[in-house]
């Protein structure tokens, strides 16, 4: 189970690194958000911890993020990198 977790946790991030955010509507770009948090979530749980892909998710919410900003949404739920 974890193979096929890990695997498809990187072909979901990789989809969503291909879509330009500031083309997609609200709530993709809350689901991004979500989905974000679920990948961030699970693969901590993962050990080892694959530093490199975590904080690529980080990386990628803080866009998500700025762009909620840019569309005058709230943001409570930051992620560190690790």
């Amino acid at each position: 189970m974890d193979k096929n977790f890990l695997k498809n946790s990187k072909q979901l991030f990789k989809a969503m690194m291909d879509v330009k955010l500031s083309q997609i509507n609200d709530k993709s770009l809350l689901e991004y958000h979500r989905k974000c948090h679920m990948l961030y979530a699970g693969n901590l749980k993962r050990k080892p911890i694959n530093k490199s892909f975590i904080n690529s998710v980080v990386s990628f919410h803080d866009r998500i993020v700025k762009e909620m900003e840019r569309r005058k949404f709230r943001h409570n739920s930051p992620l560190k990198k690790i």
